[in-house]
């Protein structure tokens, strides 16, 4: 039995108890409906204001990082330059950088998903007059909090389901329903159009922007962030044959100087793509790396490079500095956090503490052919504001597609 065929068992149950709606003219029926009136008021009002972003993560660091490919300067260059430095913090911080939901860390535009805005729905079966009137009260929280546990355990985070059934219990308490409605179907409809208003905000299109980008300025630089062990040089690859796929003339860059065996795997993935793959020796300078595959690709005239970086555990400070060089000397066009599907909540925390670090435009959630539970896809856009646009579904080049939210929504109530 399903998570809602659960559900929706017990709110029969409880309807036949006592019932969770109130007569039209009652009182509890009155006080549902203000109490609707006021929610629905605030929702508004919060969606109406803008937040802005603040200074992106990878533009703060403890010391200026340097240019590999950068001409040495003369003794009264560098003095003039530490000068400027000093003056700078003198003068205290940076203004924060406001940075719009569809724009990438560094300022290129996302093109926005063409699936419809995603709303909360609660089907045909309401009208504005008459009818019976869904209550607040013990046995709507009791329902709500059954769903709550079935929710975080299927590895949804916990400010994640907060959010989740606060915006239920909103649109829920206050409706009117027609007196034949099925009740249980009219909540279903209600929890999946929450689950989606929580997924909607910032949702771009991985292949549109892809084709954006490159009409506007090629060569398109995408990179590849994550802890340990995630899929990220699959996943590069995987995105490589759905670039080349397309028509995309596609570059590798081995960033990945760190891990044993890391350079040596991706390039055997471009052989086997028919792909260039730009790399060096065990231990060299990731950013020069990056550097000369985006100089080889400019030269000739290639499309995208796929910037392949070690894993690093988000709380080791010093790593964290190096991927912000990559970053700051290769300026990617978006950034994509690389997450395991089965780590379930500690993919959530380290996707956290990534974006509290090295801020990303998207996520790419491998291994969704295992048994892993959808919850922690919902957490990761909801912890850090950014989607999940590509979904690793096995082994093979081609089991890489564009994350539907629709498939998420399945898993869970199935």
């Amino acid at each position: 039995m399903g998570l809602f065929d659960r559900f929706r068992k017990r709110i029969e149950e409880a309807e036949e108890e006592s019932g969770i709606t109130a007569e039209e003219g009652s009182e509890e029926a009155a006080n549902a409906t203000q109490s609707r009136s006021i929610n629905l008021k605030k929702i508004t009002s919060d969606q109406e204001e803008t937040t802005p972003v603040g200074e992106s993560e990878w533009d703060v660091f403890d010391e200026e990082v340097s240019d590999p490919f950068e001409k040495p300067s003369s003794s009264k260059e560098r003095k003039k330059a530490q000068r400027e430095k000093s003056t700078k913090s003198k003068k205290g911080q940076r203004p924060s950088i406001v940075r719009n939901l569809m724009d990438s860390t560094t300022g290129r535009k996302l093109v926005k998903s063409s699936k419809p805005e995603f709303e909360i729905d609660l089907g045909g079966d309401t009208r504005s007059r008459g009818g019976r009137v869904i209550k607040d009260g013990p046995l709507l929280q009791q329902l709500l909090t059954d769903l709550e546990e079935e929710l975080l355990s299927s590895d949804m985070g916990h400010a994640a389901v907060t959010e989740l059934l606060q915006a239920l219990k909103n649109h829920l308490v206050g409706s009117r329903v027609n007196r034949k409605a099925n009740l249980s179907q009219v909540v279903e409809r209600a929890l999946k159009g929450a689950i989606m208003s929580l997924l909607g905000d910032g949702y771009w299109d991985f292949d549109r922007t892809i084709q954006h980008l490159v009409d506007e300025e090629a060569p398109v630089i995408i990179m590849m962030v994550g802890v340990n062990g995630t899929g990220k040089t699959t996943t590069s690859a995987k995105i490589a044959k759905r670039m080349k796929d397309q028509g995309f003339k596609v570059v590798l860059a081995a960033a990945d100087t760190f891990r044993a065996g890391a350079i040596d795997q991706l390039s055997a993935h471009a052989d086997r793509l028919g792909v260039r793959c730009i790399k060096s020796q065990r231990g060299g300078d990731s950013a020069a790396v990056a550097r000369d595959a985006i100089e080889s690709a400019k030269a000739k005239r290639e499309d995208i490079v796929i910037v392949d970086t070690s894993g690093r555990m988000q709380n080791k400070s010093n790593l964290m500095e190096e991927l912000r060089k990559v970053h700051r000397i290769t300026n990617p066009h978006l950034v994509i956090f690389v997450a395991d599907a089965l780590a379930g909540n500690d993919a959530v925390s380290q996707a956290v503490e990534f974006q509290k670090r090295l801020s990303f435009d998207g996520a790419a959630l491998c291994k969704l052919d295992t048994d892993a539970k959808g919850g922690a896809a919902l957490s990761i856009t909801h912890a850090t504001g950014r989607p999940i646009v590509l979904a690793g579904t096995g082994q093979g080049y081609g089991d890489l597609s564009p994350y539907d939210p629709n498939w998420l929504i399945d898993d869970i109530l199935s």
